[in-house]
């Protein structure tokens, strides 16, 4: 039996002595698996730098390549622009050097007529070159050829022929042959797609730079483009009250400075502001489109940007180079990309729908004028002028429901709520029976924080329980002296901390005698200055009297 008990002890110090080894075993496979996992793990992150660096050398050697492939493709669109559309740039070139020498009257009228003759010779597809020898036939008197040019260009194209010789016109003030050849270029117009430029030429008409239109040429499409757009549209007149009445806003006046107890105590508060915020926004609205009205109109200026816009309509690429213009504007982007195709490509989108966005209605174009909107050109008074002219009806009318609009929602009476106490008031008359009701209201407040105090302050109970304690204390000096004097102290403790409470007690009742009588004398104030600033709110409602017309 010892035996087989020896046996069985050795075989489990035996098992014992596996088992450690074998866990040591396994720390030093969890140190190893430790081990290569941190390895991996700086692997991973060489990996992934590796990947980084081998990421950004292909994109820097794409955009290298495609910053080079830009720059021989750009020579390449350049020469072929040169090839196909180089006499274009000489016609334009040649358009702008007659004008300027004609002002001067510095070269022959010879010269002019060969330089125009070669270049038509030379430019046989574009509008430009006819128009070229209609001006250098027109200086020699010659009308014939001068007909049979203007004939020829008008062919090639109306729109562009009819408004350069507009501009050239008005520049010689042929007044007649230039509204003639205005009404042409005005028919070629759409109501619904017009750009800044259009927009000008009419500002320039409205403003007396052509001259007087006495047989009302143009008069008539300018009323016709805005009954286009107004007909187009069955919610027309609701849009552009819309349009006006949020225009109006941004004049909104601040009315919480104005009344500053109204805004603090005053429930109604946002519905007085809401229309006496509009209502003293009147006076500035007036201000802004007398200064409109009455602005000067600066002829001289609005001439010289009639004569930049013949400069730029001379200068204006036509539809057949246009193709090979949008590639150069491309490669011209992937450039200043430093060879980055897809930041190129959304530059010229982004380009392209703003250019896009420059084009819209008539009504709209008038509205952008007078708004401000126009934040890359700058906007003449004379422009101004001329929206609001056309304008005026629909402006009145936003400004009627701007103003009309939050006006049935004044209140005819206040709530005031001081405090948490809450009393209303149509004039102020029931102003002592406010004063009262709040003065009954901080006094019911007054007692209930009172008893709180005195409840969480009470020195009773410690009093009560030091008597307690003093009188064991005094059975105990029979027999059990330290007990005793342990009680005896403990009693004192208590009578101590009752005195103390006592003293804090008063001060808190002194703290909360003189906080209840500032809030009532501050409350009582306020209720006169509420009642003060909603009879002077009031009488400003009540006695405003909305203009007929503010533009």
């Amino acid at each position: 039996m010892a035996n087989a008990d020896i046996s069985v002890s050795a075989e489990l110090h035996s098992i014992e002595g596996k088992l450690n080894s074998l866990q040591g075993e396994v720390a030093a496979v969890a140190a190893g698996v430790t081990a290569v996992s941190a390895v991996a793990e700086t692997t991973q992150k060489e990996l992934e730098e590796l990947r980084a660096d081998f990421e950004k050398m292909v994109n820097e050697q794409r955009r290298t390549a495609a910053l080079q492939q830009a720059a021989t493709e750009l020579v390449t669109v350049r020469q072929e622009m040169e090839r196909k559309f180089g006499n274009y740039r000489q016609v334009r070139n040649s358009m702008i050097g007659i004008l300027q020498a004609t002002d001067a009257a510095l070269v022959k009228k010879t010269t002019i007529s060969n330089v125009s003759e070669e270049l038509m010779i030379s430019t046989h597809d574009y509008w430009l070159a006819p128009v070229l020898v209609a001006v250098a036939a027109w200086i020699d008197n010659n009308h014939d050829l001068a007909d049979r040019a203007i004939k020829e260009a008008m062919k090639r194209d109306t729109e562009h022929t009819s408004l350069v010789m507009a501009l050239i016109c008005r520049r010689n003030n042929r007044t007649q042959t230039c509204y003639e050849w205005l009404s042409r270029y005005f028919q070629t117009q759409n109501a619904a797609d017009m750009d800044e430029d259009s927009m000008v030429y009419i500002d320039a008409y409205i403003n007396g730079v052509f001259g007087p239109d006495e047989k009302h040429m143009c008069d008539d499409y300018i009323t016709r483009w805005i009954d286009e757009v107004r007909g187009s549209n069955s919610n027309f007149e609701e849009e552009q009250a819309e349009t006006w009445q949020q225009y109006f806003l941004r004049f909104d006046a601040d009315v919480e400075k104005k009344y500053p107890e109204l805004h603090k105590c005053v429930k109604e508060f946002g519905y007085i502001d809401d229309y006496l915020s509009r209502v003293d926004a009147v006076e500035p609205i007036v201000d802004n489109f007398r200064k409109i009205n009455e602005a000067y109109v600066d002829q001289d200026e609005l001439r010289k940007e009639v004569d930049q816009n013949l400069v730029r309509l001379v200068n204006s690429d036509d539809k057949a180079e246009r193709e090979l213009r949008r590639q150069e504007k491309y490669l011209l982007a992937v450039k200043a990309c430093e060879g980055d195709v897809t930041a190129a490509r959304q530059m010229v989108r982004n380009q392209e729908e703003a250019r896009k966005k420059k084009r819209m209605d008539i009504i709209s174009q008038l509205t952008h004028v007078i708004s401000d909107d126009n934040k890359d050109r700058k906007v003449l008074p004379s422009e101004k002028k001329t929206a609001v002219s056309f304008l005026k009806g629909y402006i009145n009318k936003g400004f009627n429901k701007y103003i009309s609009e939050k006006k049935d929602a004044f209140p005819t009476s206040i709530t005031m709520n001081i405090n948490g106490w809450q009393g209303q008031t149509s004039d102020g008359s029931n102003s002592a029976a406010l004063k009262q009701s709040y003065t009954n209201y901080l006094s019911q407040q007054s007692l209930q924080e009172k008893a709180e105090i005195e409840k969480n302050n009470n020195p009773k109970s410690l009093q009560i329980a030091g008597l307690v304690l003093a009188i064991i204390g005094a059975v105990c000096l029979i027999g059990v002296i330290p007990l005793a004097i342990i009680l005896f102290i403990a009693a004192i403790v208590c009578f101590a901390s009752a005195a103390n409470k006592k003293k804090s007690i008063q001060g808190a009742l002194n703290e909360w005698q003189q906080k209840y009588q500032k809030l009532n004398a501050d409350g009582l104030r306020e209720i006169d200055a509420c009642i003060e600033q909603w009879n002077k709110a009031k009488a400003e409602a009540d006695g405003y009297a909305a203009p007929a017309e503010v533009a």
